[in-house]
């Protein structure tokens, strides 16, 4: 025991070197492990980053008008990513509903209308209803036709109405010296009521 003290007492500095050294070569091995703490901005710019990354695009919203052979007509809320389809969902086509003349694909638009007709109330040219806007455009794109003056192919540009349609129309406006109003169109064999309703935004005189 004597012997471990003097040799103790002989080698403690040395000792007290080597315990500061094994003590040091510790710490910096724990800081090697500790990963770098990063500035509270680089952190923030990076949390924005990807919020903007992730942000997905917002839809946007419009009011679409039913109307026809439906149980729940009138004005719906929406958005782009809907279809007429979608819509009809929501309004429930009745029993009686000729839904084979509307066109169920089509891309919704903002003030878009939507007639749904009833069966046997279109009798020819059941699939011009929404011919025109087919290609993807909607029926709040169509121009609006007047009805005194224009030709046969520019009364064609009105949805709804076909080649004998737009003839009987030509051949109605002669015959009375023209429209003295939208409503008179009514009057021509075909156009009821109903299909008034789906031609009216697209006419003037």
């Amino acid at each position: 025991m004597e012997k471990m003290k003097e040799l103790f007492a002989e080698h403690k500095m040395k000792i007290g070197v080597l315990v500061v050294i094994l003590l040091a070569g510790l710490f910096v091995y724990q800081s090697s492990l500790k990963p770098p703490v990063e500035p509270l901005e680089t952190l923030a710019q990076e949390e924005k980053s990807i919020e903007t990354t992730t942000e997905m695009p917002g839809k946007k919203e419009m009011m679409i008008d039913i109307k026809g052979a439906v149980k729940y007509a009138g004005v719906y809320a929406a958005d782009d990513t809907k279809r007429v389809v979608d819509m009809l969902e929501l309004a429930q086509p009745l029993k009686n509903a000729d839904t084979e003349a509307v066109n169920l694909s089509l891309q919704l638009s903002d003030q878009m209308v939507i007639y749904v007709p009833y069966k046997g109330e279109v009798k020819e040219e059941k699939y011009m209803m929404y011919s025109q806007t087919a290609g993807g455009n909607s029926s709040s794109d169509s121009k609006i036709i007047n009805i005194n003056t224009a030709t046969e192919s520019e009364l064609q540009e009105i949805p709804g109405i076909g080649p004998k349609k737009a003839a009987d129309i030509l051949l109605y406006r002669e015959q009375h010296n023209g429209f003295k109003s939208k409503e008179e169109m009514k009057e021509i064999k075909g156009i009821g009521d109903k299909t008034y309703v789906t031609l009216e935004p697209f006419i003037e005189l």
